[in-house]
């Protein structure tokens, strides 16, 4: 799947692809920020559990990240460039914002080619 493939290939059975940055965040680090009473998306509030994900990191040229979010903070588990032609549709359209964003349904619809390679 990327440049570190060897290292990510044990996570690719878990990776959540309903997850996004945003709700890991929310799940796993502010707990006073959830409906306490939403059985649908209850606060993690013991260590063991974690959630696996993808996500684009535009921080620097926008990467594809596996990440691995519990209630320590974010590890990025492995990343992969994205296709300049991808990168630079993203890019137009995000307007250069730098951040940790959710798959686009045409750089979700790349990966998944890539990860059936």
């Amino acid at each position: 799947m990327s440049d570190d493939s060897n290292s990510c290939k044990q996570w690719l059975n878990e990776v959540n692809w309903d997850m996004i940055h945003e709700d890991a965040v929310t799940l796993y680090l502010e707990w006073g920020n959830n409906n306490y009473r939403d059985a649908m998306r209850s606060p993690v509030t013991t260590s063991g559990e974690y959630s696996i994900y993808f996500a684009i990191d535009t921080w620097e040229e926008p990467r594809v990240v596996l990440m691995k979010m519990d209630n320590y903070g974010s590890t990025i588990l492995c990343a992969k460039k994205v296709p300049d032609a991808l990168a630079k549709e993203l890019l137009d359209d995000i307007k250069g914002i730098k951040g940790i964003l959710e798959l686009t349904p045409s750089i979700k619809e790349w990966l998944m080619k890539e990860l059936d390679a």
